[in-house]
């Protein structure tokens, strides 16, 4: 059997899953009489106040309670009515930028019917735990779907595995661990790579990064999952590790409730990147 990256069952709770081909061409997007797009932003404007620095975003309420749970309750519930700003003051406001391109990069410049995919990260304008902090922000408002676009990007990121494979800083693995549920599937993703890391072959005769020693000494359930995962590859005693391979990205995605208007007008193939 040919080792993947999640042979570990993952819980599906919608059978909608994002798109995840690029599309052919460039991509055109015709906003006049969009319908979906004025859908979203055609409703009130509410303020968000983020950091210590109190860093204000002006964003249109539909398009954020259309996604998040949390928000929805905040501005929509019965108690909730009337109110037009909500103070964050303990949040990044570099997170909260990605958030609200993520926002705007769904209703406006697609209408909602492309899934929106971020640049792989730099190292300068992005970083890897910049996407892993979006994705945790993503879990405390019940956003689903940035949580997605965080993991394509992650997924672009670290690529297939490869003779000299990059490792998740395990620093990075605990962080996660730490802010996320079990079964989340980033937990399986940033596994799967590590353990991607420690049978490459550029690897060979050197020592494991000290961040591995630092993590995994005092942090038993990441040292177990991994273990976990070997046992789920089934590899036999004497013979070669055979080609390790990461399963599609959308196996580490969640699948939300989606709006009618995006179940409808998603055509599969049409991805918009920025």
């Amino acid at each position: 059997m040919t080792p993947t990256s999640c042979r570990l069952p993952l819980k599906r709770k919608r059978s909608y899953e994002p798109t995840t081909t690029m599309a052919s061409g460039p991509v055109v997007v015709d906003l006049s009489g969009d319908e979906s797009t004025d859908r979203w932003l055609s409703a009130r404007v509410i303020n968000l106040i983020v950091g210590p620095e109190q860093k204000k975003w002006a964003v249109h309420e539909k398009i954020l309670v259309e996604h998040s749970t949390f928000f929805a309750e905040y501005f929509q519930s019965e108690d909730g009515r009337g109110r037009d700003e909500l103070n964050l003051p303990h949040e990044d406001p570099k997170l909260f930028a990605l958030l609200v391109r993520w926002l705007y990069g769904i209703a406006f410049m697609s209408g909602g019917r492309r899934a929106f995919r971020f640049p792989v990260p730099d190292g300068k304008e992005t970083t890897v735990r910049d996407f892993l902090r979006l994705y945790v922000l993503g879990g405390r408002y019940g956003i689903i779907g940035v949580r997605n676009a965080a993991i394509d990007a992650l997924y672009s990121y670290y690529g297939e595995a490869k003779g000299n494979h990059e490792a998740p800083n395990l620093h990075d693995v605990k962080y996660i661990f730490d802010n996320t549920a079990p079964e989340a599937p980033i937990r399986l993703f940033l596994i799967a790579h590590a353990l991607f890391y420690l049978f490459s072959w550029g690897r060979e005769n050197s020592p494991l990064p000290d961040d591995w020693a630092q993590v995994l000494k005092g942090d038993g359930e990441i040292g177990f999952a991994m273990i976990r995962m070997l046992s789920e590859w089934d590899w036999v005693s004497g013979k070669n590790a055979p080609v390790m391979t990461i399963k599609p990205r959308h196996k580490f995605h969640e699948h939300p409730p989606t709006p009618d208007i995006v179940k409808k007008e998603v055509d599969e193939g049409n991805i918009l990147e920025l």
